[in-house]
C-alpha cells in the first residue's frame, strides 16, 4: 500500500472580494456546462454573498415561485460552506427574491396578527429554510408571539404562537 499525503482542505478565502471570486469561479464552470444562457454577478457584502442572475434564460429560473433561484442558491451555499465561507449566499434576479422575501414578512406580519386577535397559533405553508428564517426574523422582536419550525424534511412549516406571558 502506497502511502499518500492526506487531501488538504481548500484554502479558505479571506476577504469579501475572494469570497466572491471563489463562487464566481465555480458558477463560471457550471454555467459554461449547461444548456441556459444567463450571465451573472457575484458580490461580496459584509452580511452575505449576492448572486445576481441576468440574461434570455433567467426567466426560468423564476418559475414556481423562483425555485431554480433557491436551487442555485442551495448549491452556492453548500459549495461556499465547504470552501470555509461561513456567509449566507443570496441568489437574485431583477429583485423577484427581494419582492419575495417582503412578501414572506408580510404575511408573518399579518398572521401575528391573527394570533394575537385570535391568542390561537397559526401554521404557515411549507417554507424552505431560508423562507423559515425569514419568517423568525421578521417577528423576532414581536413580544406577543413566539415562532417554531415544524415537521420534517427541507420544507416545514413555521407555526406562530402566542407567547405566554410571567405574571
Amino acid at each position: 500500500m502506497e502511502d499518500r499525503p492526506a487531501p488538504s482542505d481548500p484554502p479558505s478565502p479571506s476577504s469579501p472580494q475572494d469570497e466572491a471570486s471563489h463562487l464566481a469561479e465555480f458558477l463560471s464552470r457550471l454555467v459554461e456546462s449547461s444548456p441556459f444562457d444567463i450571465h451573472f454577478q457575484v458580490t461580496g457584502e459584509e452580511e452575505r454573498i449576492r448572486v445576481e442572475i441576468e440574461g434570455p434564460d433567467r426567466e426560468m429560473f423564476l418559475e414556481r415561485r423562483g425555485e431554480g433561484l433557491l436551487s442555485l442558491q442551495v448549491l452556492l451555499g453548500r459549495i461556499a460552506a465547504q470552501s470555509g465561507i461561513a456567509k449566507p449566499v443570496f441568489v437574485d434576479s431583477e429583485g423577484f427574491r427581494q419582492g419575495r422575501e417582503e412578501e414572506i414578512a408580510e404575511i408573518a406580519i399579518l398572521a401575528a396578527e391573527r394570533v394575537k386577535k385570535m391568542n390561537e397559533p397559526q401554521k404557515l405553508r411549507p417554507m424552505d429554510p431560508y423562507e423559515r428564517r425569514l419568517v423568525h426574523i421578521a417577528l423576532k422582536d414581536d413580544p406577543d408571539v413566539e415562532t417554531q419550525s415544524e415537521g420534517e424534511g427541507f420544507e416545514k412549516r413555521v407555526v406562530i404562537h402566542p407567547r405566554l406571558r410571567n405574571s
